[in-house]
């Protein structure tokens, strides 16, 4: 069987893409540190339902779960990566680990640093060292920065970032490129443009705009709702890593750049007023609504040109705005339930 590592499994993108490919019969290793911006008990029930007992969990001990098996481990813990790299095998490894969020990034660079970019560091020199070329990893829409040439386009300039998350995503897409060059390692980066959906983190907009609408408390609207988001439904974007990841592993993987950079988005960017309302729509409750300018470190628009990706795998992100957030919405009326 075919086996991959996912980085950063119990987060957001990591639990939905892990179930995809458990569902086509990869053995799945699944590593992340239960740290982060999200409530660590939600990447506890994430894990939860892919076979993963809490009380089970031992720092640096890989858990089975018939073919997903799942190791705490702190990317910048490097004997324990190391351990953990040279005890398994991995035909593919793709990298979501990270800290996440644009604004608290503003706040708190160092961790930012820390994790993002010397935690993706060590992973880089952990393929090198044990031979792993085929790499795929998480970049951010944010490296565009407040660019006013609509839609992006991945060879547009990225030289002018508004926030230190952007910089650390930078960063890492400058880094594999230096590695792949440098050790012949298959890079993939992917942009990824406002992902939304079931088990989306709690420090998202989504989240923190369902959850203060079901208990009536007031949502702060920065930028008074006006800027445009490409929201990009979560099942798009782990379909468009499935099929990256078939295409490099594939016997035609030589055909390809050893080095490339993919937008993943919708192509149809809302404004936060209409995101807002499609959640009041689904939930049946209005929101209490306080009207805020524009935060430090935000853009004004995101909006995805996907031209690249469909030429590459043959599809684009296309779940309608509608669709994905009624589907999210009645995740989180169970969820909030519970």
């Amino acid at each position: 069987m075919p086996t991959v590592l996912i980085t950063g499994a119990a987060g957001f993108i990591g639990f939905h893409l892990s179930k995809v490919f458990i569902k086509k019969n990869y053995i799945v290793y699944a590593l992340d540190n239960l740290q982060g911006n999200t409530e660590p008990d939600l990447k506890h029930k994430r894990l939860a339902c892919l076979g993963i007992k809490k009380d089970l969990i031992e720092y640096g001990k890989i858990i089975s779960a018939y073919n997903f098996k799942f190791i705490q481990c702190d990317l910048n813990d490097i004997n324990t990566l190391n351990d953990f790299f040279s005890s398994t095998h991995f035909d593919i490894v793709i990298h979501l680990a990270a800290q996440t969020g644009v604004r608290n990034s503003v706040n708190n660079p160092e961790i930012y640093i820390k994790n993002n970019i010397i935690g993706f560091h060590n992973l880089l020199q952990a393929c090198k060292t044990f031979t792993i070329n085929k790499l795929i990893f998480a970049s951010s829409s944010s490296v565009y920065g407040e660019n006013k040439n609509m839609p992006y386009v991945e060879d547009f300039s990225t030289d002018n970032p508004e926030s230190i998350y952007a910089v650390t995503k930078k960063s890492n897409e400058l880094m594999a490129h230096a590695y792949s060059n440098l050790f012949k390692i298959n890079a993939i980066g992917l942009r990824f443009f406002t992902v939304y959906g079931p088990w989306v983190r709690t420090d998202m907009a989504s989240y923190i705009f369902m959850k203060s609408i079901a208990e009536g408390k007031p949502i702060n609207l920065y930028n008074n709702g006006l800027s445009l988001r490409d929201f990009t439904y979560v099942d798009d974007v782990v379909n468009s890593i499935f099929l990256i990841s078939k295409k490099i592993t594939s016997p035609d993987a030589h055909k390809y750049p050893l080095f490339n950079i993919y937008n993943v988005g919708n192509s149809h960017p809302v404004n936060l007023e209409r995101f807002l309302n499609c959640i009041e729509l689904f939930l049946n409750r209005k929101a209490v609504i306080h009207n805020k300018p524009i935060q430090e470190g935000d853009v004004t628009a995101t909006f995805a040109c996907v031209d690249k990706l469909y030429n590459f795998i043959g599809f684009k992100p296309d779940t309608d705005i509608e669709k994905g957030v009624k589907k999210m919405v009645d995740w989180f009326t169970k969820f909030y339930k519970k």
